[in-house]
């Protein structure tokens, strides 16, 4: 990442960012006697992934009492920012033991005001954010591996119970010509959207020899010194991993350390400067940080590791170093994700409570299929009024069966293909499940999300099966007979209905899928060849379907509301465009 400040230095305004999080609010650390001026192209790279991966060691990062004591401590220089003149020389060097020793005193008064927060998601389906920090030009080769073979690996693990990984490369999410305040904004925030999400961020750090690029404090706007407590004298890298790991004392957080001394013996001269500092603070900067990090993490939350130079590659288009030899490294990173992520999230991966593999592979199916879902504020009322027993605005129920049995219509949702209908019956479930779970007893199925081959018979059996998990969970028996309905009885689906004491919520998205020739007997299949044990006053069917299509008539056949979906409009379009990229950070 280039300096913004060489292209522009100017500051845009800007409206203030909101912030996600209550953290305590603690003294700046004050500024050092000077401040770093790189003349280097020393460039930044980070990577998120959406949002990860058995057992951590239960550490947790404690604050280690600084080397030096306080009485020399209370001997070092302190200037408070105002004692500080704008014109001051900028790239006089700093006192690198000086900005350490207040460092670790800071991070040492630091405290996680909620260490048992683990984001603002509440349901078993939930996006796992990972947070890569490093200088740019010279961790290439690594972010590849991270990217293409580690993250990659880690959602084939994790998405199947419901965890997925969000893949976000700032290399082209940073445009070149950002100010120094877009440029900070652009790499924190998404660690605040990580500590948002999930508590603490999954942060993997990576460490050479280069420093990184250190902003000059006049140049920062206040809203970023008072937001993020600045350190003068930090780089940016720096400051991610404080703000990301060190200051909450992160057990999510994990640093690898690479060897260089086989790369730069080797390195054409014209590429040492993308992989060391040239000037003698930054090589002390690094030197000090690897030094201080063994004291401030655990040693188990380090990893050295080694690799060697292998010539240039241009397969890219742009010629670059080409760094080999790091199967260890990769290995290293995937053991800790997954470790740390199954010890976060272990309620995913309990098996006394884990779902079968079809309900998981669906869970999976709809976080993926509502992450950039669309607002359609009208239809969403519509479905929940429907489930409430509440009046319609402007939808009666058609009426064809003369049945003087009382039983509520069945809500299809129709449109074309391609126009909303599984992501807004997919967002549906997730907010039935997240914020009235203990209201309905609801049962969903997407057969785009769970193919079964007799899906049929695949449905009633996993209903029967959840109706009697519920009895067991509630003890519920009929009055009538004052005994538990068996499981093995014909009419035993009927009478677990009866005895629900919650409104009864089926939604079924997809029924239709394969039958392109038209052929299908829907009247023989589930729901409908059990229409008569399903139906009563409080079951509540939602069906998807396509216009005029065999399903959509069978739906016909009995009473129903409709709710026909619009073509999404342009501006929703571009919304949906927006959120995607959004997702990533790529949207200025």
């Amino acid at each position: 990442m280039s300096n913004p400040s060489r292209q522009q230095r100017r500051f845009p305004s800007r409206t203030p960012v909101r912030i996600s999080r209550n953290y305590p609010k603690l003294p700046p650390i004050p500024q050092t006697a000077h401040s770093i001026d790189p003349d280097n192209d020393s460039d930044k790279h980070i990577s998120i992934i959406h949002p990860a991966e058995h057992t951590l060691p239960s550490t947790k990062l404690v604050p280690i009492t600084p080397v030096l004591s306080n009485e020399d401590l209370s001997t070092k220089p302190v200037l408070d920012g105002t004692d500080i003149e704008s014109n001051r020389d900028l790239s006089t060097s700093i006192d690198v033991s000086e900005f350490w020793a207040k460092l670790r005193r800071h991070i040492a008064n630091e405290s996680l005001s909620n260490p048992d927060d683990h984001g603002c998601q509440q349901t078993p389906n939930k996006v796992v954010r990972i947070f890569v920090s490093s200088t740019f030009t010279d961790f290439f080769n690594e972010r590849e591996i991270l990217i293409k073979k580690v993250f990659p690996e880690l959602r084939d693990e994790l998405e199947p119970v419901g965890l997925q990984i969000i893949d976000c490369d700032l290399r082209w999410g940073v445009p070149k010509d950002s100010t120094t305040e877009q440029t900070i904004l652009t790499c924190l925030e998404e660690l605040d959207r990580c500590f948002e999400d999930n508590g603490q961020p999954f942060f993997i750090g990576l460490i050479s020899d280069k420093y990184g690029w250190v902003p000059k404090l006049h140049e920062l706007p206040d809203n970023i010194k008072e937001r993020y407590r600045w350190i003068d004298g930090a780089s940016i890298t720096l400051m991610e991993f404080i703000h990301g790991a060190f200051r909450t004392h992160n057990p999510n957080a994990f640093f690898l350390i690479r060897k260089s001394e086989n790369i730069l013996k080797n390195l054409p001269e014209k590429y040492t400067d993308k992989f060391r500092d040239k000037d003698e603070i930054s090589q002390k900067q690094v030197l000090e940080l690897k030094h201080q990090l063994s004291q401030i993490v655990p040693p188990e939350h380090i990893f050295q590791y080694d690799c060697f130079y292998n010539g240039l590659d241009s397969t890219t288009g742009r010629e670059r170093v080409r760094v080999d030899g790091l199967e260890e490294f990769g290995m290293k990173a995937k053991e800790f994700l997954s470790e740390a992520i199954k010890n976060w999230y272990s309620e995913n991966f309990d098996n006394a409570t884990s779902i079968d593999a079809e309900q998981k592979q669906m869970n999976t199916f709809l976080l993926n299929k509502t992450q950039f879902f669309v607002d359609r504020s009208e239809e969403f009322s519509m479905l929940l009024k429907y489930i409430s027993d509440d009046p319609i605005d402007g939808k009666k129920p058609h009426k064809i069966s003369a049945d003087p049995v009382d039983h509520q219509p069945i809500m299809s949702i129709v449109s074309p293909a391609g126009d909303g209908k599984t992501m807004l019956l997919g967002k549906f479930v997730l907010h039935i499940e997240e914020t009235m779970k203990d209201k309905f007893f609801l049962f969903y199925h997407f057969l785009d999300g769970a193919f079964h081959p007799t899906g049929s018979s695949f449905m009633h059996a996993n209903l029967t099966q959840k109706l009697n998990k519920y009895l067991d969970e509630h003890q519920l028996i009929s009055p009538n007979t004052g005994e538990r309905p068996n499981v093995t009885d014909e009419n035993f689906i009927r009478e677990a209905i009866a005895l629900l004491p919650v409104p009864f919520v089926i939604i079924i998205d997809g029924l239709d899928k394969g039958d392109i020739h038209h052929q299908r007997k829907y009247h023989e299949e589930f729901l409908f060849a059990n229409y008569k044990d399903l139906a009563s006053n409080h079951t509540y069917m939602l069906i998807s379907s396509e216009p005029n299509s065999p399903l959509y008539h069978e739906i016909r056949r009995y009473d129903y509301y409709e709710l026909y979906l619009k073509p999404l409009t342009i501006e929703q379009r571009s919304t949906y465009v927006e959120n995607f990229f959004q997702r990533f950070n790529k949207v200025r």
